[in-house]
């Protein structure tokens, strides 16, 4: 299973260093993958509702809305009903190296109400689907267009972004998501989760509460009860095995968990494939 937390951005062309993709929401009120990049996030919502989590932010997001994600933030996109499809552009800060933009350098409003600079964003999607010629210099020229007008507009009060490691509770979060990260599928106990960090039980469980909205179990069995569907999804396992395999040691319990977190029983997805994010 990849890493979820801290996303390594590879692009297949250095020299076009932007992910966009379309993605959809089907969490069911549940907060998704929580992740984080050096790269600001740009996201549209082209259908239903839906929340931006961004550190200890949470931002509706709606049709025609455009939020940005800044640097280092853990973010995510949970949808409370139905799902929630929207636009992805992330450009790499290597896109305008030398430019002087001050990329992931100022802190910026999440909720971008500057109407030229949503229309420089459809834009920039436009050229991406419509793939015409010359669409990548057409596609820097408008994102590097959305940069200028985010940096003069939509600049939050203070400006400052944050110095790594010194952005309080999320950073504590990131600590907590690494370490589940890679120990999941163990025995996950909260005093090791203290040993870890050097912070006590009580900080612990308030930080993470506080910047994901759900407690440190939950997360951790919403972990698992991923990976136990990736591997019935597979077909390689069945219901007992993906349990055992994902770090539940009894099979009633992983059931119960399964359906109030994925929405079905796990015998329900053996086979069968599907993407939440």
């Amino acid at each position: 299973m990849q890493n979820i937390y801290y996303e390594a951005h590879l692009h297949p062309e250095p020299g076009f260093p932007i992910i966009f993709r379309l993605d959809t929401a089907r969490t069911d009120g549940e907060i998704g993958h929580l992740h984080w990049h050096e790269a600001l996030e740009f996201l549209y919502c082209l259908e239903g509702e839906g929340v931006v989590v961004s550190d200890e932010e949470k931002i509706p997001f709606r049709p025609g809305e455009l939020v940005v994600v800044d640097s280092n933030h853990i973010h995510t996109v949970y949808t409370e009903q139905g799902r929630c499809r929207y636009y992805c552009i992330i450009p790499s800060p290597s896109l305008f190296e030398g430019s002087g933009l001050p990329v992931g350098g100022r802190a910026l409003s999440p909720r971008v109400t500057d109407q030229a600079a949503r229309e420089l964003f459809l834009a920039a999607v436009r050229e991406l689907e419509g793939k015409a010629p010359y669409y990548k210099t057409a596609v820097r020229s408008l994102i590097g267009s959305l940069y200028v007008a985010l940096y003069r507009n939509g600049v939050q009060a203070d400006g400052a972004a944050p110095a790594p490691g010194k952005n309080g509770k999320p950073q504590v979060v990131k600590q907590i998501l690494a370490y589940l990260q890679s120990h999941y599928t163990e025995e996950v106990s909260m005093e090791k989760i203290c040993r870890e960090t050097g912070f006590s039980k009580y900080y612990l469980c308030h930080a993470f509460k506080e910047v994901t909205g759900q407690t440190i179990l939950r997360y951790v069995n919403f972990l698992r009860c991923c990976h136990a569907r990736s591997l019935l999804a597979a077909g390689g396992c069945n219901v007992g095995e993906s349990a055992a395999q994902s770090g539940f040691q009894n099979l009633s319990y992983f059931s119960r968990t399964y359906r109030r977190l994925m929405g079905e029983l796990p015998s329900e997805q053996k086979g069968q494939s599907r993407l939440v994010r």
